[in-house]
């Protein structure tokens, strides 16, 4: 129950590039690593790992097979 109630928060944390768990700034991070041309995995402060597309320009949380 108490998942149904966080996603949402989660994913508009997500949608104005912040991350969810420390509310950090994703764009000023400065761990980033290009992985193909149109991707990036990008390490927060707090030590989550994300995806950003530049195409799409979104983040999303990596999984475990990206990482």
């Amino acid at each position: 129950m108490i998942k149904k109630l966080i996603a949402p928060l989660q994913k508009i944390l997500l949608q104005k590039k912040l991350c969810p768990a420390c509310t950090s700034d994703l764009t000023k991070e400065k761990d980033r690593k290009t992985r193909r041309a149109d991707t990036e995995v990008v390490t927060c402060k707090c030590g989550r790992i994300f995806i950003y597309d530049k195409d799409l320009d979104i983040y999303r949380r990596a999984l475990e097979e990206e990482v």
